[in-house]
């Protein structure tokens, strides 16, 4: 594998910017829930990249919580037509985000060329900024790789072609 340039700024490609804010109840907290709020839900994208940067600001965090997001990579498998379970399979443990900082993230390449990112926000954060970044020099390589495959197919058959 050729060595990363992680600072080179062309290398990094924003895939995702959301900001999300708590739903919070009327006057009178709801008898079903501890809090006046519903939690932020889950945010979603589909990376191409196994190398992404994810950024988590919120405003009204205390200084000293750590965790702004769990984030999951979800591969689109099932070895079965007749299965009834979803076919969204989680790849491997949550990674843990970092709150107000980046927080560089190395999921397993298991071969699938696109994924689902999901992050989870904690349930006492009332409000999040989220940006991914995913590493797009890999993706450049990869294309270029596929490129130079399909010339040297291309060479081959001709030299075929001509004999």
């Amino acid at each position: 594998m050729a060595s990363l340039d992680l600072i080179a700024r062309e290398n990094w490609e924003l895939i995702l910017t959301q900001k999300s804010i708590v739903t919070r109840h009327s006057d009178k907290v709801r008898k079903d829930s501890l809090y006046e709020y519903d939690p932020i839900k889950p945010i979603y994208t589909n990376p191409r990249s196994h190398l992404l940067l994810i950024g988590t600001k919120s405003d009204s965090a205390l200084p000293h919580w750590f965790l702004g997001a769990t984030a999951s990579q979800f591969l689109y498998v099932s070895p079965s037509t007749t299965s009834y379970v979803v076919s969204g399979v989680q790849a491997q443990e949550s990674k843990k985000i970092g709150l107000n900082r980046l927080t560089l993230v190395k999921f397993e390449d298991y071969g699938i060329s696109s994924y689902t990112l999901q992050l989870n926000i904690p349930y006492w954060i009332e409000d999040i900024t989220i940006e991914v970044w995913e590493y797009a020099d890999s993706l450049i390589s990869d294309s270029q790789n596929i490129i130079e495959r399909l010339d040297s197919i291309e060479t081959k058959i001709d030299n075929y072609s001509a004999s």
